[in-house]
């Protein structure tokens, strides 16, 4: 039995071509409930994924992208925070981790990986948003974000 795809994505890049791009983040921060969580770039291949200001990363128009992170955090016993990942604006619910802490130990790590086709047409944005409950009265977060495009829309 065979398959044929009328509309077969093109891999993003090949071995000849000048599209080979990639970038990872890194985030070390406290900062209030309901922020967008401050990012530095760790590594970055190529200048279609960057950021802008210092906690929102740009995704370049064309592409089906590949989005990874993975947090560790220490809210109070009994605490948690969730990450919740912004894209044009608009909090994403179904990409977002909830992670709680135990009742002796105040450390507790989230990670998610999802696609997202929103810089099919236009450039995309994406924010990774903090929450955590009043009952924690300090968080200290540091983290990483992989994006890689995985194919050409």
């Amino acid at each position: 039995m065979s398959f044929w795809c009328p509309n077969h994505p093109k891999p993003p890049c090949t071995t000849n071509s000048a599209c080979r791009f990639f970038a990872q983040f890194t985030v070390t921060a406290n900062v209030a409930s309901g922020s967008d969580l401050p990012m530095s770039v760790l590594f970055q291949e190529g200048d279609q994924i960057r950021l802008n200001n210092t906690d929102q990363i740009l995704l370049d128009p064309g592409y089906l992208y590949l989005i990874n992170y993975l947090f560790l955090a220490t809210p109070e016993p009994d605490g948690f925070f969730e990450i919740i990942p912004r894209i044009n604006g608009s909090l994403r619910l179904y990409y977002a981790f909830f992670a709680p802490a135990g009742r002796v130990e105040r450390n507790a790590s989230a990670a998610g990986s999802f696609t997202t086709n929103e810089a099919a047409t236009q450039e995309a944005s994406l924010a990774f948003h903090l929450t955590y409950p009043s009952t924690v009265n300090n968080i200290d977060l540091t983290g990483t974000i992989s994006v890689t495009p995985l194919i050409r829309l």
